[in-house]
């Protein structure tokens, strides 16, 4: 699969830092536990799990086939490559950008 067209996008929120440069995804987050995660954006998923608490936990991982979701809600306790803990309320703006990286890959997105 080619580089989505975009070189270049980036999306900042709180403590994370996610962007994409050259067809490659990296999630950043800032806190005491060293860890990011890399993959080439044709390659990522993103599972959404509803937490207690107005919390909402972000997995980030590889897709298993190539017609994935690259973003879509779970309740499923398998967890991805790297993990971050967002306010539920922010969730929303999450999904959009991910639904930007969709159609910038030509990737479906759950609804």
């Amino acid at each position: 699969m080619e580089p989505p067209a975009c070189d270049h996008k980036v999306f900042e929120h709180d403590r994370v830092h996610l962007r994409v440069d050259h067809g490659i995804f990296e999630v950043f987050r800032r806190n005491r536990i060293i860890g990011s995660y890399r993959a080439p954006l044709s390659w990522v998923k993103v599972r959404a799990e509803a937490r207690k608490g107005g919390l909402t936990r972000l997995h980030f991982g590889n897709i298993e086939e190539l017609d994935e979701a690259i973003y879509a809600s779970t309740t499923s306790s398998r967890h991805g490559l790297v993990t971050v803990e967002i306010q539920t309320t922010d969730e929303p703006l999450y999904r959009a950008f991910f639904t930007e990286l969709a159609q910038l890959s030509d990737r479906p997105i759950a609804s």
